[in-house]
């Protein structure tokens, strides 16, 4: 009796601990090679960090300092792909994205030598100048790495995860000297633009809501330097923008992005 029941008790343990490796065998992990491409839409507010800017005509004086650029909306949105790395990487996984945001530092009405001046009547000192319009947009690949956490069955590359990224592209300001009323969705800005390389770097952490929907939240800095940006330095240009003038200036525009949006992720095996 003895010897049937330990028989039983050893088959019991065979057949548990080979159900136990088919499952394990059958949970999907990185190493079985999943791929994670994936596509995302976001919205926030874009922080100049109010550089100076030089004049190249020679004008006096030469350099202004902290030029107030305003704080306003950014939209944008990116696509990109995770690649099965953790298992050699101590956990990480890495990926590459495209990423391409747009946002509206206007130069705010009224400092004096950057968009107008002030001078005096009857009536005591007033300002002849306007608000310059400014685009900004940045369009550029990043590679990023991640740490995913929560892993599961339902979730096999993390149920949320802190990812980090960098890279280089496309940095173009756009600018209206002589606007009066604000760059926005419904009037961009066509007038001038002037183009060169952005740096971007961007920390952020994203969740998913439902296995294939994920919410994030993250900030970006861009730096460039850009060699003829303009605005109507002394108010010169008429009302309306009929006869617009540009004083052309340098400057080293750093902008921090803070953006909240959401991600479609879709999951390729093998």
């Amino acid at each position: 009796m003895k010897t049937r029941i330990s028989a039983m008790i050893f088959l019991l343990c065979v057949v548990g601990f080979s159900q136990s490796v088919r499952a394990n065998d059958e949970l999907p992990t990185i190493s079985s090679g999943t791929i994670e491409p994936y596509m995302s839409f976001m919205a926030g507010v874009a922080i100049p960090n109010s550089p100076n800017i030089t004049f190249n005509d020679g004008s006096s004086p030469n350099t202004v300092e902290d030029v107030d650029y305003q704080t306003k909306q950014s939209i944008g949105g990116n696509a990109g792909v995770w690649f099965p790395t953790r298992n050699a990487l101590a956990g990480f996984d890495v990926g590459v994205e495209v990423t391409g945001f747009v946002w509206y530092p206007d130069i705010a009405c009224c400092q004096e030598n950057v968009n107008g001046v002030f001078a005096t009547n009857g009536a005591g000192p007033y300002f002849e100048g306007t608000t310059t319009e400014k685009q900004g947009i940045y369009i550029g690949p990043n590679l990023m790495i991640r740490y995913p956490m929560g892993i599961s069955e339902a979730y096999p590359n993390g149920r949320w995860f802190p990812y980090i990224g960098g890279g280089a592209g496309a940095h173009q300001m756009s600018f209206r000297p002589g606007g009066f009323r604000g760059a926005g969705f419904s009037n961009a800005i066509t007038d001038q633009r002037n183009t060169t390389i952005g740096f971007l770097a961007v920390g952020g952490v994203k969740a998913h809501l439902f296995k294939y929907v994920a919410a994030f939240a993250e900030a970006k800095y861009v730096i460039a330097d850009h060699d003829a940006l303009g605005t109507d330095r002394y108010g010169a240009s008429t009302v309306g923008g009929q006869d617009q003038v540009i004083n052309d200036y340098t400057a080293n525009i750093r902008t921090i992005h803070v953006h909240v949006g959401l991600s479609i992720h879709f999951d390729i095996r093998p």
